[in-house]
């Protein structure tokens, strides 16, 4: 069953709640979303009066993987009864726990200072907001969160030595984190479909590189019409490309851009014939990522670039603007239903192997992409800058470079994947430990793996989880990472 997200009138971002309504997922690994009003009542058809209860926990951050983790139920607002609980089916209303998970969708670099900082800056407790709208908090009843969720894994400069941000305010009391890969995901180029004539899209890696860095802003321009047989995807109309990035301190625009850098199977690779060439590049016009890699958003912003928080604001700009694109988790993607432009579509990438477009929805494709991240991928105590945290604990940072996956097994530059982390505390005082531990576990388990199957998700494999699980309970003269 199809769920709407309904294009966002930008003005009106602030006020607007996004929650769920309808069934859960569908054949192909997607679900989409419903506008409703934060009316104090039900959240998927049930109201739930019991919010304040101590057994209620609070998280928030990522948005990448925020699909599969509540549905997209965005809970706006602080501790009251119209703050949407997680979507039937999700993996937070699934996890076997005593206590609701709320998660406040905020994206990384917001989920990471709130768990690092805390209530120093008034994050934990101020109010969720809008899906869409700027960050403000994680709508938690007090200060720590349970958790926080990002799509970069804690770098150096922010944790655990003196000085960093996470020891001046959480190492004291709550101990060192404990950081695990949750599970992987698509990145995908997200359409609408009203004025196109031709569908699916399909972009030549050469094609979207230099779509993202300007050098390509018209639908009708000839790398376009070359990687789509020739044809037009326009009819012969120009029409600007709209290109929507994240606004947002962004850990799906980390793992973007660092694709879009590789010097492998990225935009600063030498690419050979045909792309060398007239009507792709020229001596005036390339292909190259010059900008580096950041969590903000390094390429041009202005003229056709248009920011957007999170994962939901950039497709809800996409769906409200003729001709746009954008980057955006497939999930996000898949769950859509038309919006003013018509339908939402994910363009086909090109495999560089073998030559052909892929379907980014082709589940077995970004498994496949995502088949080098093994047990023996974790890097413990590293921070994601490549340095490491310094943690008394380095066992519980489970930590995997983004250069494990970036060049897909045999598929070189398809499909661009990422991996998202959830970050503990090691320390939990008693508060909520067991539905903690609980979680742990069961995002580890293949029950979890069947939840993900309804989305446009990758599980991580048997040997991931076994090192999470190593870590949570203890071995050897090491204590667990969660107490």
């Amino acid at each position: 069953m199809k769920k709407t997200l309904a294009p966002l009138a930008w003005a009106a971002i602030p006020a607007l709640l996004l929650s769920i309504s309808a069934c859960n997922g569908n054949a192909t690994g997607g679900s989409a979303l419903t506008p409703t009003s934060n009316a104090p009542a039900a959240s998927h058809g049930r109201v739930h009066r019991k919010i304040f209860s101590t057994t209620a926990l609070y998280s928030g951050g990522a948005t990448f993987p925020a699909y599969g983790y509540n549905d997209g139920a965005q809970p706006v607002g602080t501790p009251g009864p119209g703050q949407a609980t997680p979507g039937p089916g999700s993996i937070l209303a699934s996890y076997g726990g005593t206590g609701t998970i709320y998660y406040c969708l905020t994206g990384s670099g917001f989920g990471r200072s709130t768990f690092e900082a805390g209530n120093t800056n008034g994050q934990s407790t101020a109010a969720c907001a809008a899906l869409g709208a700027t960050p403000t908090g994680f709508g938690a009843a007090v200060d720590p969160p349970d958790f926080a969720g990002s799509d970069l894994a804690m770098p150096s400069t922010e944790c655990c030595a003196s000085g960093t941000t996470y020891a001046t305010n959480r190492a004291s009391t709550y101990g060192q984190p404990f950081e695990i890969p949750t599970f992987g995901g698509p990145i995908v180029f997200a359409t609408n479909a009203l004025g196109f004539s031709v569908s699916p899209i399909k972009f030549s890696t050469w094609t979207y590189c230099a779509i993202a860095n300007g050098t390509i802003s018209n639908w009708n321009d000839g790398a376009i019409t070359a990687d789509n047989g020739g044809h037009s995807v326009t009819g012969g109309t120009a029409e600007t490309i709209t290109f929507y990035f994240r606004s947002d301190k962004s850990g799906t625009t980390y793992l973007f851009t660092n694709k879009l850098n590789d010097s492998h199977s990225g935009c600063n690779q030498s690419f050979g014939a045909p792309y060398n060439t007239a009507p792709y590049a020229s001596a005036s016009r390339n292909a190259a990522w010059t900008y580096g890699v950041n969590q903000l958003w390094p390429g041009p912003s202005s003229g056709n670039f248009v920011g957007a928080s999170g994962n939901p604001g950039v497709l809800a700009g996409i769906q409200g603007g003729e001709f746009a694109t954008g980057y955006v988790e497939g999930a996000w993607a898949a769950s859509a239903s038309p919006g003013t432009y018509g339908a939402i579509k994910q363009a086909w990438l090109l495999n560089q192997v073998s030559g052909k477009f892929i379907d980014p929805t082709n589940a077995s494709a970004v498994a496949k992409s995502l088949s080098a991240v093994k047990g023996s991928s974790i890097v413990y105590g590293e921070g994601s800058d490549g340095s490491p945290l310094q943690s008394s604990t380095p066992n519980c940072q489970l930590y995997i470079p983004p250069s494990v996956f970036v060049t897909p097994t045999n598929a070189k530059a398809y499909p661009v994947v990422g991996l998202s982390y959830w970050l503990f505390y090691g320390t939990n005082l008693g508060v909520h430990t067991a539905d903690k531990t609980t979680l742990v576990k069961y995002i580890a388990s293949s029950a979890a793996n069947q939840v993900l199957s309804h989305y446009e998700y990758t599980p991580l494999v048997t040997g991931v989880h076994n090192q999470i699980l190593k870590a949570l309970n203890g071995h050897g003269r090491v204590a667990s990472c969660l107490q």
